[in-house]
């Protein structure tokens, strides 16, 4: 198991400095491989910090490895675009900075691959000697080439082929188109492997190139080395980064079928042995006709006898029977039920992600809570399709939801609260609202920290952009 995973990157021959970071390693418990590629932009020290910044968000939120590898990704991808975003303020030489990513994330156990994508970094997938680009360039040029209006050798010769629509950095949540990031899973089989790349290998070594050392024999870190080489020979005019990763299972080769021929042979039954019991046709008529009839007549009158008892006892019963309690009940108060509240309820009792969406469809009513909501997940998303709306009701004094000390990021989208003293209680928690609506409550959010007794505590509470506006962001 030790060929899996490698990674290397290069200046190229023309920078004097390198603005990619790769990630190549393990997940704690061992289970996942994280294979990853992030490429600076902005200037001598900018795109550095950016790459830096992505690398140490991504392997941080990445620690543990949940159910919804995909939510992760998504949010670690969020969190260092916020924080991008935060250091270039105030700052001009960092002002520019920002940075394209790739990271994949290989499940060894389930042979499942999941990534995210942001710019013009590359995931390729080589299976069986085939070479398959995943990801799609967020580029004018890239655009062209993906949709098969320019070959792969004019786009490397295209003079716009490095200007990029989108990146980490470039524009705060609110100004990012949905979906901002590409995400996705595939199968990863035994004997597959993938390359994560900087646009320094791609803009000068084609695919052609790529497969001849991918399809040879050498082990990752040799393969890795090759193509950094042969960007190098073609000119080395950016970074160069490469990421390897390979699934190194045993290939399951299944055993031929037998030949048809061997299973169309005609079968042939053993001929059936009947025993003869009498040859003579004329004695057996004789025997039959000797039978005594009376069995039958017999058998006739006790059967009919029964079904005379039997009609005989629910007649009986049905006279005899109690009579009926006479108690009123048609004015008994039968309790409502919160059928919106309990769907709720039962969905947050199944739920087991990272991401929960609401649809409308579902929750056609204001849902009525006669008691919090409460959620326990380290990394929870809450979106919504549609407009979702909490009431309180009008005996609950109640919060509407509440984040235990155990959450550490939230974020919820879309959804209103009405008529409750206080809408949401957060414990320590980096919380994310958008287009986030409180109508009629006294107090929208309540934020607790908690600290160990007879402790020095240190340290101040960040400043969080949050902002009112009667006209929704998204």
């Amino acid at each position: 198991m030790a060929d899996q995973l490698c990674g290397i990157t290069h200046p190229g021959q023309v920078r004097l400095n390198n603005e990619d970071v790769f990630i190549a390693q393990k997940s704690n418990d061992g289970q996942y491989m994280i294979a990853g590629v992030i490429d600076g932009v902005g200037g001598y020290e900018g795109g550095e910090i950016a790459a830096a910044i992505t690398k140490e968000i991504v392997l941080n939120e990445l620690s543990e490895i949940g159910k919804d590898v995909t939510a992760q990704l998504d949010i670690a991808f969020l969190l260092a675009n916020e924080e991008i975003i935060a250091k270039k303020i105030g700052n001009r030489d960092l002002a520019e900075m920002a940075c394209v990513a790739t990271v994949a994330v290989v499940d060894t156990e389930q042979n499942q691959l999941y990534y995210i994508h942001v710019g013009d970094t590359r995931l390729y997938l080589f299976r069986d000697n085939s070479l398959v680009k995943i990801s799609h360039d967020q580029s004018f040029v890239g655009f062209l080439e993906d949709s098969g209006r320019l070959t792969e050798e004019a786009a490397m010769q295209h003079p716009k082929r490095n200007q990029i629509d989108q990146a980490l950095g470039l524009t705060s949540r609110d100004g990012m188109t949905n979906p901002y990031f590409e995400t996705g899973s595939s199968p990863f089989l035994p004997g597959d492997m993938i390359l994560v790349c900087s646009d320094g290998l791609t803009d000068l070594v084609n695919k052609e190139a790529i497969v001849r050392v991918l399809s040879n024999t050498d082990g990752l870190e040799a393969k890795a080395g090759q193509l950094v080489d042969l960007a190098n020979a073609a000119g080395g005019k950016d970074n160069i980064t490469v990421v390897l990763s390979r699934n190194d299972k045993p290939v399951k080769v299944h055993e031929s079928s037998r030949p048809v021929a061997e299973l169309s042979k005609p079968i042939i039954a053993a001929p059936l042995q009947v025993e003869q019991v009498s040859t003579n046709s004329a004695a057996v008529k004789e025997e039959f006709l000797q039978q005594p009839k009376t069995s039958t007549h017999k058998g006739l009158i006790l059967l009919s006898l029964l079904c005379l008892i039997l009609l005989a006892s629910t007649i009986f019963l049905f006279v005899n029977r109690p009579d009926e309690p006479t108690t009123e009940v048609k004015n008994a108060v039968i309790p409502v039920i919160n059928i919106q509240e309990k769907l709720l309820t039962d969905t947050l009792a199944k739920f087991t992600g990272d991401t929960l969406l609401l649809s409308a469809a579902i929750f056609k009513e204001p849902v009525r809570l006669t008691k919090p909501l409460n959620f326990t997940q380290d990394t929870l998303i809450i979106r919504t399709k549609g407009k979702i709306t909490f009431v309180s009701d009008s005996a609950y004094k109640g919060p509407a939801m509440v984040f235990a000390p155990a959450c550490k990021y939230i974020s919820i989208d879309s959804i209103a609260f009405e008529n409750f003293e206080t809408a949401i209680v957060s414990y320590n928690n980096a919380l994310d609202l958008n287009n986030t609506r409180f109508n009629n409550c006294k107090h929208a959010l309540q934020v607790l920290f908690e600290f160990p007794d007879q402790y020095f505590v240190n340290g101040r509470i960040s400043k969080r952009a949050y902002q009112a506006d009667s006209t929704s962001k998204k």
